[in-house]
């Protein structure tokens, strides 16, 4: 009884071993069995090593597979492979190859066996080897097996080292390695012959030879380096050779040296033989199913271990908790390969099973349905049979469905006489949890739970803004819309119509263009913009808007009344039937605010079992625009600036009538009204300038060389296509403001000026006070604001600006008016009467002088519309003055 603990404790010992230097991260019973989709690749070392580093170069390869190799999916031949199973195999073998995790080696490419081919175009995917996925990731290099402790039943060989430690009558301390004789020589004592002891027992051996000369001593004997042994593994191993070993290696350890079992070799009987005996049989089934490793046994010097051809094999696909092919072992039946799957998968069909199976004697194949009774979980098996279990139809039984904007989208069990008001007893059920949410809010960030939370210093640096615009932060409304109402779809599935969400549309209307802007960090810095425009550069729409405003520069909204979630639909639901006869999907339509407010009884639908009932926002169906709520945003010189909620027939007069019209300071002619399907016009506007600025470039560069007649005008070319491609680069940036220019007279002062424009929700409409300067900018000597004066014109203006410099081109020259619209010199005499330079200005009008490019006609028309666009691109108005 002893004897064979000691053997239990030595066989764990050495297990733990076999976890140490084959997988050091110790995630052996993950990679047991993965099963994935068709993932059946094996990776093996390049080159084999031993256990112990030291013996690394002692193997002679029977199979040398060194040096680069292709790794492709088996080529199939087309005439037999009907079901497209070589394509199948070479796509998840190439999303093998992706696979993130890192391979610890690499090997020659794996070639499938014909039943995996079979398996293949029977079931439509690749199913893996049970158990090859524990040799995908075998490391080239394995960790040193010095610091695993030795089993005492470990036999002392020539090679091995022995630590020797006594003290007492006799003092001893040192390292002994035992020679080819099988002796060791210790001083003052002699040569003494320890090999084949166990460890066990060499302590009571040495110290009986020793007591024949010293009396009273103690003794204490180690293992030091141990010796290395020579195996070989044969027969269909991914890399059969002779191995340099470890002496405290296993069978196990040699498998995995070895790469293991190729696709045709089998894992229930791998043999160890000894001399012309065959000394153990291994089942790595045992090993994976069970974690038995008891019959793993350690390896002598000249042991071969020898994996045979693999036995009879049966595939397990569907529903089945590992499904994968199996080796069988003896005479098994389907109960036996379902046992060895683990069982069948919860949502397994458990009726009956479905095996494909070959005929030999027939040379055809065949298909038969077992029923999973006592009986059929008794049927024989056969090698090549494929065992197939269908899931159950994912159909609910006598139930209804609920979805869409609803607060709990939900399965209710159906009953006869089941109605509408049985799924929506009231309005609250239609209140969307997203809904609550944003009404719970106090105006505070809302974290994502997807971003990392970083803390920061109390006395972290602040970030100041310099430029010319103040980009805003986020708005941080307590009623701004959440993440998920932003984005192109429903929160509950429900495709959206596209509408633009709110919070875009607030954010694109406060921040303006501000791509000039630049931070900077400083400690204790307050945030102060600056005015001043480099020379020689025209102004953003952030400082054009400053102008006219009066303001430096555009502040963010922080605190908005938006709409906390789409609204609900209540003229249309729908009722999405099956008809039994013919299964064709039939809508029933009814008004969703009759049955659940009015309580309509026509409109209180009976349900039959499966139907499916969906409540739709208006975000998701366009509805009419008196059907819409419409909040419009007033800022500026109103009696009372606020959002309000636009009548079904209010226009943007009445509304500014309602809020209690507008100051005496106001300054109508620039006032700004932005609109979100302005802006999305706008910004496709600018998106196709864009296209077609790159396309236009391209189209130079493959031109300019065979037009350049000279190595200067090739530079110069060069350089020009250089400057094109960074506008378009840059024209990609500029975001539209939606601005839409309400032609309203420069003396325009009263209510009855404003346009009586139909109102849509997410209306915007700014009326600064009366600015008292005009703005020069761009190639001028000194680009700044000047006071208003109403008998200056805009020549006047430039020469306060000290005129145009010598790079300027004036024949270019433009006026951006205050109420959005652009005057450029080219059109001057066909709109006004005179020059450009005796153009009479207003207030917050903006003189720009472009700088002259002496470029090639295409390459300037190319720059001169990209500056435009993308240093303004202030409204509809400016932006058909430039096509």
């Amino acid at each position: 009884m002893m004897t064979f603990m000691k053997r239990r404790a030595a066989a764990s010992l050495a297990f733990c071993g076999f976890l140490a230097f084959s997988h050091p991260s110790g995630a052996l019973a993950s990679s047991f069995y993965q099963t994935g989709q068709g993932s059946l690749q094996q990776q093996a070392p390049a080159q084999t090593q031993s256990s112990d580093p030291s013996q690394d170069n002692g193997r002679s390869s029977l199979d040398d597979t060194s040096g680069p190799t292709l790794r492709a999916a088996p080529v199939l031949n087309p005439t037999q492979d009907p079901a497209g199973t070589t394509q199948l195999l070479q796509d998840q073998l190439a999303d093998r190859d992706k696979s993130p995790q890192g391979r610890t080696a690499q090997g020659p490419p794996v070639q499938l066996s014909d039943f995996q081919r079979l398996v293949a175009a029977s079931v439509g995917k690749v199913l893996p080897i049970y158990g090859a996925n524990l040799f995908l990731n075998v490391p080239s290099t394995f960790a040193p097996v010095n610091r695993i402790p030795v089993t005492p039943d470990y036999v002392i060989g020539p090679g091995d080292e022995l630590l020797i430690h006594a003290w007492g009558q006799v003092s001893l301390d040192g390292h002994f390695t035992v020679d080819r004789s099988g002796s060791v020589y210790i001083p003052r004592v002699g040569t003494v012959h320890v090999a084949g002891i166990p460890f066990d027992k060499i302590t009571d051996f040495l110290r009986s030879q020793m007591s024949r000369l010293f009396q009273n001593f103690d003794l204490n004997i180690n293992m030091g380096q141990l010796r290395s042994i020579q195996i070989f593994v044969v027969g269909e191993a991914k890399r059969p050779g002779s191995y340099t070993v470890s002496s405290l290696s296993t069978l196990v350890n040699a498998i995995f040296s070895s790469g293991g079992p190729t696709s045709t070799g089998s894992m229930r009987n791998i043999q160890v033989r000894r001399g012309k005996e065959t000394i153990a049989t291994f089942d790595f089934y045992d090993l994976l199913l069970k974690g038995d490793k008891s019959k793993d046994i350690a390896l002598a010097s000249g042991d071969v271990v020898y994996i045979p051809p693999v036995g009879p094999m049966v595939a397990l696909a569907g529903s089945f908790d590992k499904p994968a092919l199996y080796e069988l072992k003896n005479e098994s039946t389907i109960k036996d390969a379902i046992a060895l799957s683990g069982g069948l998968a919860t949502l397994a069909r458990r009726r009956q099973i479905r095996i494909e199976r070959v005929r030999q004697l027939e040379d055809t194949r065949s298909i038969e349905d077992v029923t999973l009774d006592d009986a059929g979980l008794s049927t024989p098996l056969l090698d090549g049979d494929i065992l197939e279990v269908s899931p159950i139809i994912d159909r609910f039984k006598d139930a209804v469905t609920l979805r869409g904007n609803v607060a709990n989208p939900r399965r209710f069990a159906w009953h006869p006489g089941m109605h509408i008001r049985d799924l929506i007893p009231d309005k609250e059920a239609l209140l969307t949890r997203e809904y609550w949410q944003q009404k719970n809010q106090l105006g505070l960030p809302i974290l994502d739970p997807n971003e990392d939370i970083r803390r920061y210093a109390p006395d972290a640096p602040i970030a100041q803004v310099n430029g010319t615009g103040i980009a805003p932060s986020p708005t941080n409304s307590a009623l701004a819309l959440p993440n998920a109402l932003d984005s192109d779809t429903n929160v509950h599935g429900v495709p959206s119509n596209g509408i633009p969400n709110r919070r875009a549309t607030e954010d694109a209307r406060t921040s303006g263009l501000t791509r000039s802007a630049s931070v900077s960090l400083h400690n204790n810095a307050s945030p102060e913009p600056s005015t001043s425009s480099p020379s020689g550069s025209a102004p953003t729409a952030a400082s054009v808007s400053s102008a006219v405003t009066g303001v430096a520069g555009r502040f963010p909204v922080k605190n908005s009344v938006l709409l906390s979630a789409p609204e609900i639909d209540w003229a249309y639901a729908v009722i999405e039937r099956t008809d039994k006869n013919d299964l064709r999907s039939h809508l029933l339509p009814f008004n969703l605010g009759r049955a659940i407010l009015d309580g309509d009884p026509s409109q209180n639908l009976e349900l039959q079992q499966g139907d499916v009932v969906t409540i739709f926002s208006k975000a998701d169906i366009r509805v009419p625009q008196d059907q819409q709520t419409k909040l419009v945003r007033l800022e500026g010189e109103f009696m009372a600036s606020g959002i309000y909620t636009a009548g079904p027939d209010e226009n943007l007069r009445q509304l500014v009538a309602r809020a209690g019209g507008i100051t005496t300071k106001a300054y109508l002619y620039g006032s700004e009204f932005m609109r979100e399907s302005a802006r999305v016009i706008q910004q496709q506007r600018l998106n196709e300038y864009a296209d077609d600025l790159e396309r236009r470039v391209k189209l130079a560069e493959a031109n300019s060389a065979s037009n350049a007649l000279n190595p200067q005008d090739q530079i110069a070319d060069i350089a020009a296509l250089q400057k094109a491609r960074s506008i378009a680069a840059g024209l990609r940036e500029v975001k539209a403001s939606g601005r839409v220019v309400l032609s309203i007279r420069p003396d325009s002062n009263s209510l009855d000026d404003i346009p009586e424009l139909p109102l849509e929700d997410g209306d915007t409409f700014v009326l600064p006070q009366r600015p008292l300067s005009i703005g020069v900018y761009g190639s001028v000597y000194t680009p700044t604001q000047f006071l208003y004066d109403t008998h200056r014109r805009a020549r006047d203006y430039i020469h306060l600006a000290g005129g145009s410099t010598r790079t300027a081109d004036t024949a270019r020259s433009y006026i951006i008016r205050a109420d959005g619209s652009v005057v450029s010199r080219q059109f001057s005499t066909a709109l006004f009467t005179g020059n450009f330079e005796s153009t009479h200005l207003f207030p917050g009008d903006t003189v720009v002088v472009p700088e002259q490019v002496n470029k090639r006609p295409l390459l300037r028309n190319l720059v001169d519309v990209a500056t435009i666009v993308g240093q303004f691109g202030l409204g509809i108005a400016a932006i058909n003055v430039l096509k």
